[in-house]
């Protein structure tokens, strides 16, 4: 560890007024980068001492993994993993299996949960990290106390893993307003995209109920909405959902602008998963295959239709990439245009494995050379926004 004194001293500065919250973690941020820093990192010079600037990955996760970090951790996940396979043990060898499940693992979930509250409250960035990951086991823990406890209480799937993923939700929730952080952030995220996932098969089962096949082996289709309205639906939903994902960063960049640091790193994630998350939906909406009645198995929505769906969605996530002068939408762009021309390129282009393969190869080089290069014009168009000077160009 570092001088302990200089952490004592930014917690006083803060306690007493003199420092807000955000500075005191750029401190505290600093101090580690300089614990971190190795000794070919400082360069002798006259009357000053700098030091190596922290790398990016060093900014967004903290400072390094220590060895009793990574022990600690090691330890912490075989301690928990004898206590999960002593609770299932002793659902196995009771009449009330899921009652006992849940009873269990709700109390893991409240010991982490107070641990991890413990840990939040530290001034040393390694113990606010472990907090984070502490509060995603926790939320773990809340989602398989809540499905069991919705089992014991004879409710069916999938409503029961609704019931799960909106326990795991509500805990993410108040996770993450407890400890405003990347790793919190996510767990809620990943909760989020869990409850619409299975919300999502809940609301399908209702609408559209397996009804079993018919003497001669077919499916009973009379009365099911027709597949491709199914598909379209779950298209629209998941772009729902990232819409939703997409507004809970906005929040976060306007939390940012406010002069929390974290908070755009955490926008940046947000933005991040609420691209990808509308470009998966909608392909897997697209993609879909199911029993088309009399014409048997195969994809309800023509390929092209799909293909042109996701081409649309790219060049919509490039827009909001300047609008809002994100790269990270970038991504999701340009995973979006390599799905579609990709099943395009199967679908009607390739008459054999060689040709198939050599224009997915090149699919992916466009695809890949378009995202850098959008990249970077949006690099420029974010510097020349932010000091009204031309960018230079990377390389010059």
């Amino acid at each position: 560890m570092g001088d302990e004194r200089i952490i004592v001293r930014i917690k006083d500065w803060q306690a007493a007024g003199l420092i807000d919250a955000a500075t005191a973690d750029r401190l505290r941020a600093d101090e580690a980068a300089r614990e971190s820093a190795p000794a070919d990192a400082v360069v002798a010079a006259p009357g000053a001492v700098p030091m190596r600037a922290p790398s990016t990955l060093a900014q967004i996760f903290g400072p390094g993994v220590s060895i009793g970090e990574m022990f600690a951790y090691l330890g912490g996940t075989f301690l928990l993993g004898a206590y999960n396979a002593f609770v299932i043990r002793m659902a196995g060898e009771t009449t009330a299996t899921e009652l006992t499940i849940a009873i269990g693992t709700g109390l893991a979930a409240a010991v982490l949960t107070a641990i991890a509250v413990v840990l939040s409250r530290s001034g040393d960035l390694r113990r606010r990290r472990a907090a984070g990951a502490v509060f995603a086991v926790a939320a773990g823990h809340v989602a398989a106390a809540g499905t069991a406890l919705g089992g014991w209480a004879d409710v069916t799937w999938p409503l029961v893993a609704v019931i799960g993923a909106l326990a795991a939700s509500a805990a993410a929730i108040a996770y993450r307003y407890l400890h405003a952080a990347l790793l919190t952030q996510a767990t809620l995220l990943t909760a989020l995209t869990g409850l619409a996932a299975v919300t999502l098969s809940w609301l399908e089962s209702v609408v559209a109920p397996d009804l079993g096949f018919t003497p001669s082996g077919n499916p009973i289709t009379a009365g099911r909405p027709e597949p491709v309205i199914l598909a379209i639906a779950a298209a629209a939903w998941w772009l729902a959902v990232a819409v939703g994902v997409g507004l809970l960063s906005l929040r976060e960049a306007r939390t940012a602008r406010e002069g929390d640091e974290a908070a755009g790193r955490r926008a940046g994630l947000t933005r991040l998963w609420a691209g990808l998350l509308a470009t998966a939906g909608l392909a897997s909406a697209i993609l879909r295959s199911d029993h088309l009645g009399n014409h048997g198995y195969g994809r309800v929505l023509e390929p092209w239709i799909g293909d042109l769906a996701l081409v649309i969605l790219a060049v919509i996530l490039v827009e909001r990439a300047f609008r809002r002068g994100a790269s990270t939408f970038v991504y999701a762009a340009a995973l979006a245009l390599m799905i579609g021309l990709s099943d395009f390129n199967f679908s009607y282009l390739s008459d054999s494995t060689e040709t198939g393969l050599l224009v997915e190869g090149l699919i992916l080089l466009a695809a890949g050379f378009a995202a850098d290069r959008l990249r970077r014009r949006l690099a420029g168009a974010v510097a020349v926004g932010a000091t009204g000077a031309a960018p230079l160009e990377e390389g010059a």
